[in-house]
């Protein structure tokens, strides 16, 4: 019984090896980690340019918590306030209620595909619509991080490829940009 538990976790580890190189490239100059990530990964994605991508492989465990990936405008608490109200206008569309709403400007081509045998999940979306979720305090009180919602959603166990592309420049994110995957770990 141990045995065959063993042989089919190696050959599922073989067939997962296997498939993270004979998987479609998503753009040619995108490239996968062969490092699998777990729940609250991040990373760096900058918005500036237009054709930034990222190809990552990441583990979703048996749960039943939704799982979400989120694009972070990073605001410095040190900023002035009109550097501030920039990026709040980016992240809810306004400042406060007398003036019209910003357009959003972001444009991400998403791509999360099950490498397991086990799971048939493919998503395959364009996220040009701002949807804030939350606002919190990092790296001791000197940072806020504003969330907007990529992906929610629960996904059965297994590991997942996540591919991003920035289909629009966006020069005026003149400040960082994050991807985040996590574990909702909120209580309801």
């Amino acid at each position: 019984m141990m045995v065959k538990k063993k042989l089919r976790k190696i050959m599922a580890l073989v067939w997962l090896g296997l498939s993270i190189k004979t998987l479609p490239a998503f753009g040619k100059d995108a490239q996968v980690s062969e490092k699998i990530h777990e729940s609250r990964y991040h990373t760096h994605f900058p918005l500036q340019k237009g054709g930034e991508k990222l190809d990552v492989l990441v583990r979703v465990e048996e749960t039943q918590r939704a799982y979400g990936l989120y694009l972070i405008f990073v605001l410095k608490k040190n900023w002035p306030e009109e550097r501030k109200e920039s990026l709040y206008r980016l992240f809810k569309g306004f400042v406060d209620g007398r003036e019209t709403v910003k357009a959003y400007p972001v444009k991400i081509h998403l791509q999360i595909d099950s490498v397991d045998l086990k799971n048939a999940v493919h998503i395959d979306r364009l996220v040009a619509e701002r949807y804030p979720l939350y606002i919190r305090d990092v790296n001791n009180g000197e940072d806020i991080w504003f969330s907007q919602i990529l992906f929610q959603g629960r996904l059965p166990a297994g590991v997942y490829r996540i591919c991003l592309e920035n289909r629009a420049a966006v020069p005026e994110i003149d400040f960082d940009t994050l991807i985040t995957f996590e574990k909702d770990l909120s209580k309801h």
